[in-house]
């Protein structure tokens, strides 16, 4: 049986700053602040930080995920940094909008992230998802 070319390890969260004033948000933001391949285990891992305006401080939760890389030629193969956050982010994501709605779902305004296509997302700054006023 073939080995896939990478396994999820998982998740954690790393870092959570939150606060909810019971405003509603008006944004959330994504970046990847920082990813590496630790070559002697051959672990690709990457640090995930989400923000909110939830109150007058910004909140914000930092993941940390990690893969198994099994064959080394698909990933080295893979084109480019972007690329390689997005094929990574896209797998650990319903994951952290999972837990993030759930910690902050003690009340009516729990952080709802949308579904995103990451295949679009520029990851060499933050996205951010502003929040448009609804139409009457």
């Amino acid at each position: 049986m073939e080995q896939p070319v990478y396994n999820f390890l998982g998740y954690t969260l790393h870092e959570v700053k939150f606060k909810n004033d019971f405003k509603p948000n008006t944004y959330v933001g994504i970046s990847i602040p920082q990813d590496q391949f630790n070559k002697k285990n051959n672990q690709y891992s990457m640090y995930i930080r989400i923000s909110t305006d939830f109150s007058n401080e910004e909140s914000y939760f930092v993941f940390y995920s990690v893969f198994q890389i099994n064959d080394l030629n698909w990933f080295n193969g893979i084109p480019d940094d972007n690329t390689k956050k997005s094929i990574f982010f896209a797998i650990v994501f319903p994951f952290i909008r999972e837990k993030i709605f759930s910690i902050t779902s003690d009340s009516n305004l729990g952080l709802f992230i949308p579904t995103i296509d990451v295949r679009m997302i520029d990851f060499s700054k933050e996205l951010r998802l502003i929040k448009t006023p609804e139409k009457r």
